[in-house]
């Protein structure tokens, strides 16, 4: 329970400090840098610990895996987490990342949809619906910049790369099994934020290439001394540290309690997202996310 426990904290400071690094960084730029350190960081392990854990078919998957997951999910929710902020994004993230996971089973893979399943994405929906109204104190000081409703897009967009990539892991991991091929969570981080970053990496070179000079001349600099601290955090407290923790609990407690606890992130953003970006929540909003969180809950305790 403890892994469970952990997991949830840093994946919140994972998207505090991403928040921050996306605001301060640029979304684009911020995203690829933290996916670079992290792919560093991840591919030492593997290199050390486990390298016969990287190639063949399973490979391939991993790498699909992590273009929709850290590729496409993360460009989304570094763009989401600069104009609504951690809160909002990570709420829609975690939320709806299960019922585009459900639904691409459903599609790929033929697995039914019951009863239980319907009414849980009925809550979730409810609850990211009234957890969307603004919040009470619409201060000049919330850290955030561009469009809203842009924003929520790409939340839910972040919710989708998550879920579907969740879904392509699975398959990685069947692939595995085939060829009888031993890999753990860290070198399947790996593998698919390597992915992520070489995405993030292509999508920062066409911005460069094709986009005019205002759409990235903003971009900070990562070797700045004041954001250093947040750029670490955001690269290590999810890919690298949160990972394995994850890890860890699923190695100790049943799949679906981790994923339930790990469900309660949103909560824990809460506070984390008022002392740090002063977004402080409305009534609504917070029973809202109390609401959807138990429909994702509920969804891993009845799946």
């Amino acid at each position: 329970m403890i892994g469970a426990i952990l997991t949830t904290l840093f994946f919140a400071l994972s998207a505090v400090t991403g928040q921050r690094v996306a605001v301060q960084l640029g979304s684009i730029w911020g995203n690829a840098v933290r996916l670079l350190i992290a792919a560093i960081v991840l591919g030492f392990i593997v290199l050390i610990a486990w390298p016969d854990s990287v190639g063949g078919a399973p490979f391939l998957w991993f790498l699909l895996s992590g273009v929709v997951g850290f590729g496409v999910g993360d460009v989304a929710l570094f763009l989401a987490y600069e104009r609504i902020g951690s809160r909002l994004t990570i709420l829609l993230n975690l939320c709806l990342a299960p019922l585009f996971a459900m639904g691409l089973e459903w599609v790929w893979l033929g697995n039914g949809i019951t009863w239980s399943i319907a009414i849980c994405a009925a809550i979730i929906m409810v609850g990211v619906t009234m957890a969307l109204r603004p919040s009470t104190k619409s201060s000049q000081k919330m850290m955030r910049r561009g469009n809203f409703s842009f924003g929520v897009i790409c939340a839910i967009v972040a919710g989708f790369g998550q879920g579907t990539g969740a879904v392509i892991s699975r398959k990685a991991e069947e692939a595995a099994i085939e060829v009888e091929m031993t890999i753990n969570g860290i070198s399947a981080a790996f593998q698919r934020v390597l992915a992520g970053f070489l995405f993030a990496a292509v999508v920062v070179v066409l911005i460069r290439l094709f986009s005019k000079r205002k759409g990235w001349k903003q971009w900070g600099n990562p070797l700045d001394r004041k954001l250093a601290p947040w750029l670490l955090g955001a690269a290590l407290f999810g890919p690298v540290i949160g990972v394995s923790c994850f890890q860890w609990a699923l190695s100790n407690l049943q799949g679906g309690i981790v994923l339930a606890v790990v469900a309660t992130t949103p909560i824990v953003m809460i506070p984390l997202a008022a002392w740090n970006e002063h977004d402080h929540s409305s009534r609504l909003a917070i029973a809202g996310a109390f609401v959807a969180v138990a429909g994702v809950v509920l969804l891993n305790v009845w799946a």
